[in-house]
């Protein structure tokens, strides 16, 4: 089956955030914080899980040796040796890389970051999660667009990620707050999916900044994509659609390797979001998920919704890429998004994500106006949250009308 992928104290920072200035941190000593187990957490939580929701906001603290900043300065998306605190809990030795496209930034700025707990000891996780994804929100001027939007994702029957928050160090200094994006490992495919196999791959730009090659479904793109877990097959797995969008009687070649319902509900999210810059309508900010195991069909799966919720993107309704193109110039492939639209529609309820909206404000708010590499003023972000408030309540009549 082929899929595209597309915790704070309420009360706020007082006795977590302490900003200390937006220091360049080449500006700072390596190796400098205290890396040993600051408080007496208890029992460890069992398993991963309260590392997401809006409970709490986690503390990441993030160490880099001079060598190691200087590596990153060099190749900031390959991995370097470091060290991470995490609410207390300590790992002396994990992998940690600078992440992003448009919303890229290095260590002076408010650079965003995986970490990869197994890089060097393939036994060590944190509460057997591999890796954490922590975003730096600088396209989201409400810094609560990805929580919402993964849960529309989520609420119209399509694979989500989990979303949290945490307030991130690095060699002690302040960088501010985060949202920690649920890394799509095999844990988060067993989740969704229901099983660790099958092929994951990643589309759009998958070697950005190091190359503009594009991966798509199309001839000239389709060995582009790039593995990121299971059997190399020689995209045989993206060859199957380029071969089936070609072919003369398109709905049946199509149904054959996509499941359309899934791609339908898909694009409607992608509208009803407004992620402009996802999959249906730039080609951009996806993955391609093939599960072997199971029905062998072809699912949409959101990722990078940090750009969710604005016009930039116009109507809406006409995608672009080879997929959602091909499929809306078929009558029979266009019925199934006339068939899916009303029950998409249902079961995104705008109120309920209103509420989570509203929730996620309040938990982060003391958050944002403490974060030393913040980039919006209050009055900026009183309004982009009132934005996002109109699109919500207003944003299914629309879609409906479209679809």
């Amino acid at each position: 089956m082929l899929f595209l992928i597309m915790g704070c104290d309420a009360g706020g920072p007082s006795g977590g955030p302490n900003p200390t200035g937006t220091d360049p941190i080449d500006e700072l000593p390596g190796d400098t914080a205290d890396t040993g187990n600051t408080e007496d957490t208890g029992e460890p939580p069992d398993g991963y899980d309260f590392l997401f929701g809006l409970d709490r906001v986690h503390t990441i603290d993030i160490t880099l040796s001079d060598e190691s900043k200087r590596a990153l300065g060099r190749a900031p998306q390959e991995y370097v040796e470091g060290g991470a605190t995490i609410d207390g809990e300590t790992f002396d030795l994990v992998g940690v890389r600078l992440k992003g496209s448009g919303s890229f930034y290095d260590l002076s700025g408010k650079a965003a970051f995986k970490i990869d707990f197994n890089r060097y000891d393939p036994d060590q996780s944190f509460h057997g999660k591999g890796k954490l994804t922590l975003n730096n929100m600088t396209h989201d001027e409400t810094q609560v667009h990805e929580v919402v939007a993964y849960a529309a994702f989520g609420a119209a029957g399509l694979p989500t990620s989990r979303v949290g928050y945490a307030w991130v160090t690095v060699n002690g200094v302040d960088y501010g707050l985060y949202a920690n994006v649920e890394s799509q490992d095999k844990d988060y495919l067993e989740r969704n999916f229901g099983s660790r196999e099958g092929n994951l791959y990643e589309g759009g730009y998958p070697e950005y900044p190091d190359s503009w090659d594009h991966a798509d479904f199309t001839a000239g793109e389709a060995h582009n994509f790039q593995l990121e877990t299971g059997v190399d097959l020689a995209w045989s797995d993206m060859d199957a659609v380029v071969a089936a969008l070609a072919a003369e009687d398109l709905e049946p070649a199509l149904a054959a390797v996509v499941d359309l319902d899934a791609y339908a509900s898909y694009q409607i999210a992608e509208s009803w979001t407004g992620q402009w810059d996802g999959y249906a309508f730039a080609s951009n900010n996806f993955r391609v998920y093939v599960d072997h195991g199971g029905t062998g069909l072809v699912h949409m799966v959101p990722t990078g919704l940090d750009y969710c919720f604005t016009s930039y993107g116009g109507r809406m309704s006409r995608a672009a890429a080879p997929l959602g193109a091909g499929c809306q110039r078929d009558e029979a492939c266009r019925a199934h998004f006339a068939a899916v639209s009303d029950q998409v529609l249902a079961d995104i309820d705008a109120a309920g994500l209103e509420a989570l909206m509203d929730e996620a404000v309040a938990l982060t708010r003391p958050y944002v106006e403490d974060d030393p590499r913040n980039f919006i003023d209050e009055r900026g972000l009183d309004a982009s949250i009132e934005v996002m408030r109109t699109w919500i309540r207003g944003r299914s009549g629309a879609v409906g009308n479209w679809y």
